[in-house]
C-alpha cells in the first residue's frame, strides 16, 4: 500500500471566527485518514494485547480552508523503525472546473505500538513494517 486516499466535506463547523478551518480541525482530518487507514489494513491489530498511539504530530498549514470546500486526506506510510512508523499526510482541495488541486496542509505523524498493559514500546508489527515497503 503506497498510499491511502480519503475525501471529506469542510462543514461549517470547522470554521473558527477568522472564518477559516480551524487548525484543531486539521487534526481530525488526519486523525479520520489513519483510522479508515487501519480499518483497511488486513490484519486484527484490534484484538491484540498490543496497538499503536500518537508519538508525534508536525502540521504545515499552507494556506487557508473554507467551507463548502472538500478535501482529499492522503497518508503515505514511511520509515519504520524499531516500535515506530512515521506517516506522511496531505491535505488537498477537490480540484473544480479545471483548477489544480490546491494544498492547504501537510503533516508528519509518528505512530509508537505499545504494550497496552504496560504502556511500553514494543516492536513494530510485521504487517505494518510491510506497508512501508510496499
Amino acid at each position: 500500500m503506497s498510499e491511502f486516499t480519503i475525501q471529506l466535506p469542510v462543514r461549517w463547523g470547522d470554521m473558527d471566527a477568522f472564518g477559516h478551518v480551524s487548525n484543531a480541525v486539521f487534526l481530525r482530518y488526519l486523525e479520520e485518514s489513519r483510522a479508515r487507514w487501519m480499518e483497511s489494513v488486513p490484519s486484527h491489530w484490534r484484538e491484540e494485547d498490543i496497538g499503536p498511539v500518537v508519538a508525534n504530530i508536525n502540521i504545515n498549514y499552507r494556506q487557508p480552508l473554507h467551507w463548502p470546500d472538500e478535501v482529499e486526506v492522503s497518508l503515505k506510510p514511511l520509515s519504520p523503525g524499531r516500535s515506530s512508523i512515521k506517516l506522511e499526510h496531505e491535505v488537498r482541495g477537490m480540484p473544480r472546473d479545471g483548477e489544480q488541486q490546491s494544498l492547504f496542509a501537510d503533516a508528519i505523524c509518528t505512530l509508537v505500538w505499545i504494550d497496552k498493559k504496560t504502556g511500553e514500546a514494543v516492536p513494530l508489527p510485521g504487517y505494518i513494517r510491510e506497508l512501508a515497503k510496499s
